[in-house]
């Protein structure tokens, strides 16, 4: 199958050390094309980390000049020469994009958000934000958050109702810098995710190449030494792949014939206040959708016991695997359910009183971990948590929903926060416009994930030697062979069955 056309990945470097600006985009873009391998993308970030360190010396470093007077030096620089450590990784995340046939440009947000507080050329920015399909953001770890430039980019868009709408449906990855191993990159990635899935980009982590977890993570404290941190390039590239894959498939742009199937975990409740909720939002919907909802919370789920072999083996998709197999267990009931559907859309109740709670939200996700490790099951799946939360009652549902589940290779949409306040639902049609607005970008979504075309994934069990171990056994005896090919069939299947003909 052929793109209908290559779609358009923006690399943001949020970082006030960048070295490229202005030309020196294209140049920047033109050298990653002439990397015609890995080893030559390290050869070339090894060498141009070294140009960034150059740079400093230049300036004035060794000279002895404060760094206010370095900075001012380098500004008079062409924008063409060296990288710096956020744009190192950026790098990487971009070259592997540029492997899935993927049109890659760069920009810098210091050439448009300047050290006084002031913007400039704004409108420039805001047509290579409007002409991308997807948005890859690289910055600094600042206190375990992102940077003031990546804040300036958010508040453009929040402050921009035009921008907004244009900007809603993109898909959006994250890599972020910090000095140390564990200096705060996760939650960087986290706090960045949750705002720009709020303002409507549908946002993914890295591939299941490397884990699966929240985005690139990169340690780097000294001016050019990010190209030495091989796990967080590895991590990068992973983002670069992950964001690529999607915007492939989506630029086949694939219809569906067929509504879309959305499933609701109930997982925490009240005497069912919220099924009946559930059932008036699916009513309410202008749009046709195939709608299952699971009560979680009411039914039995016995605690994840974090088994060394999870799954139990390794067999096809519909085959419940894990070493818990109660009868009356709600993943052994509801494992089909959790594969057959386009979106998951796990609901919960928050209120100010506990005292009545009925809650499986956290038995619930630490369960599908074998779902997880069996080679991602979920994977490309929509997450759009929905709480119905009483004002006041202060919990984190949504964000704690957002960043497990992210972890299944899935891809997470704004989530739908009901509020409430002494027995009224005061935003709900807020709520149903955004659901239904929502829905039809499942739809498309949807269509990508059924159109066949990279090769089946594989969940890397990291830190897990016991498992490797069998897996390797596994191997060796082909056992994965007929799972993936089953895989394969059944996506055959369900493309035949529900996308539109070409």
């Amino acid at each position: 199958m052929s793109l209908l056309h290559s779609p358009k990945l923006l690399g943001i470097a949020a970082s006030l050390r960048n070295a490229r600006w202005g030309l020196g985009n294209q140049e920047l873009i033109d050298s990653l094309k002439n990397c015609a391998d890995e080893a030559q993308l390290l050869d070339f970030l090894a060498a141009q980390s070294d140009l960034h360190l150059e740079n400093f010396f230049k300036a004035g470093r060794d000279r002895g000049k404060s760094f206010i007077e370095i900075y001012e030096n380098l500004k008079r620089n062409k924008g063409n020469r060296g990288l710096s450590n956020s744009e190192v990784a950026l790098a990487a995340g971009l070259w592997s994009a540029l492997q899935y046939d993927v049109d890659i440009q760069h920009l810098s947000l210091s050439e448009y958000f300047l050290p006084s507080g002031k913007n400039t050329k704004v409108d420039e920015l805001k047509e290579k934000l409007i002409a991308s399909d997807g948005i890859l953001i690289s910055g600094p770890v600042y206190f375990g958050d992102r940077g003031s430039l990546t804040q300036s980019f958010i508040d453009l868009i929040r402050q921009d109702a035009q921008l907004k709408m244009q900007l809603e449906g993109k898909l959006y990855a994250g890599i972020a810098v910090g000095s140390k191993r564990n200096g705060g990159q996760e939650t960087t990635l986290i706090y960045q995710m949750w705002d720009l899935i709020n303002l409507g980009l549908f946002a993914v982590g890295n591939d299941s190449d490397t884990t699966s977890q929240y985005g690139g993570t990169g340690q780097a404290g000294d001016i050019g030494t990010m190209y030495q941190d091989r796990y967080g390039l590895d991590t990068s590239m992973g983002t670069g792949r992950r964001i690529a894959k999607l915007l492939r498939r989506l630029s086949y742009q694939r219809e569906l014939q067929a509504p879309v199937k959305i499933l609701f975990p109930i997982v925490q409740d009240c005497q069912g206040q919220v099924k009946s909720k559930v059932k008036d939002l699916i009513h309410s919907l202008p749009l046709s959708i195939e709608a299952k909802v699971i009560n979680i919370a009411e039914s039995q789920v016995i605690r994840c016991l974090a088994c060394d072999f999870c799954p139990t083996h390794i067999d096809i998709d519909s085959v419940y695997r894990c070493i818990i197999n109660t009868q009356h267990d709600a993943l052994k009931i509801f494992h089909q359910d959790l594969l057959d559907c386009d979106a998951i859309v796990p609901v919960a109740l928050s209120l100010t009183d506990t005292s009545k709670i009925q809650n499986n939200y956290q038995k619930f996700i630490e369960r599908t971990r074998y779902l997880r490790r069996g080679d991602y099951a979920l994977s490309n799946q929509i997450v759009i948590p929905l709480i119905f939360e009483e004002l006041g009652s202060q919990e984190n549902l949504p964000m704690r929903i957002m960043t497990s589940m992210i972890r299944h290779h899935t891809i997470l949409a704004k989530p739908l926060i009901g509020y409430l306040y002494q027995d009224s639902f005061i935003n709900q049609t807020e709520i149903q416009q955004d659901f239904s607005k929502a829905i039809g970008f499942v739809k498309k979504l949807a269509a990508a994930r059924l159109t066949e075309g990279d090769r089946p994934i594989k969940y890397n069990p990291v830190g897990y030697y016991l498992s490797m171990d069998k897996d390797k056994e596994d191997e060796r005896l082909n056992v994965r062979k007929v799972m993936i090919e089953d895989r394969h069939s059944h996506l055959q299947r369900e493309s035949q069955e529900r996308l539109k003909p070409i």
